[in-house]
């Protein structure tokens, strides 16, 4: 059973990001922005997992993967 939390970003991720794909992932999952940096240079990427059910289903599962893993 989702919990209410999850419902709620899947709801908003079918409304502005869904269409056959994942608009921000492409349906991996992950969304990897390692190497953008700010307009005065500072890092700022790395790999998040995404708001799309993909994403959710394996941040859920993430507490096995190394430490590298996204967040």
């Amino acid at each position: 059973m989702k919990n209410a939390k999850s419902d709620y970003v899947t709801d908003y991720w079918e409304q502005f990001y869904a269409t056959e794909h994942c608009t921000l992932c492409g349906n991996h999952g992950v969304i990897d922005t390692r190497g953008v940096k700010t307009p005065a240079g500072y890092e700022a990427g790395r790999l998040n997992w995404c708001i799309c059910p993909n994403g959710q289903a394996l941040r859920a599962k993430a507490q096995h993967l190394p430490t590298d893993a996204p967040r």
